[in-house]
């Protein structure tokens, strides 16, 4: 029997789990007003986001995302009427990377046995945010925050009065931390986070990717992450310390642990992406360009 891929985080709460990349949309449902974050991947999955939606007859959609990959981004059309809120610079980066985005939904479609039939437009959002922003939206109370390390233009969205924290693409139990720079960007980042962890004011985790995260295992998620990022600085450090050039530290870390170690090729990709960004970060004269996921 087919798992559902919906998870009820209670009080009209919903997150719903893509079958491409295990990507995460959450609805908050409520007649007065709804937000959408992140609506993808799949027009199948899209069309179920948007059934779910009509069934409480909002009176207001908020389309909200948390930074402009294209696999969260795809989802606008299925609200061609609803507000739209992200980051400040996401008009800028989906305008260049429009190509790419749908180019990228057509293949995840035909990947999965369907059709993308509603093509891509850039947008610039009618709500746009950066640094510290509190928001409130129906009965939803939002409080939104830079979040640089995985992409410039990612927010993390915050729902203190239920203690839910919608981490963009991070804190994954799936996949390591993925670099679009320093290191010491997305540490200082997860920094930033760190207090509502540890004061209690985060007790649900929700994901870009992967499962959602509850009690303790929040918590074990940050450190595991930082501690990842700690090692990498430190590793790529003593690589070069002893003369190693890129290509040398790559094939040494290698075999590093990191977080989604087992889940083979993917991940070691993105692992050694992420040696290449700390190596440049070192002090390296060549380093690897950033990317966007």
């Amino acid at each position: 029997m087919a798992q559902d891929p919906w998870i009820d985080l209670g009080q009209g709460s919903r997150v719903r789990r893509s079958r491409a990349y295990a990507m995460n949309s959450v609805a908050l449902l409520h007649p007065e007003h709804t937000v959408v974050v992140d609506p993808g991947v799949l027009p199948s999955e899209l069309d179920d986001i948007a059934a779910a939606t009509a069934a409480v007859s909002p009176a207001a959609v908020t389309l909200a995302f948390t930074h402009s990959h294209w696999d969260h981004v795809l989802g606008r059309p299925w609200w061609p009427g609803a507000q739209t809120l992200a980051h400040d610079r996401l008009a800028m980066e989906t305008k260049r990377d429009a190509e790419r985005i749908q180019r990228e939904s057509e293949a995840i479609a035909r990947r999965h046995g369907e059709t993308w039939t509603r093509g891509f437009v850039p947008f610039r959002p009618d709500v746009e945010a950066s640094g510290l922003r509190f928001l409130k939206l129906g009965p939803w109370r939002l409080v939104l925050r830079d979040a640089p390390g995985h992409s410039s233009s990612q927010l993390t969205f915050h729902l203190p009065d239920r203690g839910i924290l919608l981490a963009a693409d991070m804190l994954s139990d799936l996949e390591p931390p993925i670099l679009d720079g320093p290191p010491a960007r997305y540490r200082e980042t997860l920094r930033t986070l760190t207090p509502l962890f540890e004061g209690g004011a985060i007790t649900t985790l929700v994901p870009g990717h992967g499962s959602v995260a509850a009690g303790p295992e929040v918590r074990e998620r940050l450190h595991r992450d930082l501690d990842y990022l700690d090692r990498l600085e430190a590793e790529v450090g003593r690589a070069r310390s002893e003369g190693l050039d890129l290509e040398a530290t790559r094939a040494r870390l290698a075999a590093m642990p990191y977080p989604g170690r087992e889940r083979g090729e993917e991940n070691l990709r993105e692992h050694l992406d992420n040696v290449g960004f700390a190596f440049e970060a070192a002090g390296s004269p060549k380093g690897a360009k950033a990317r966007s996921r």
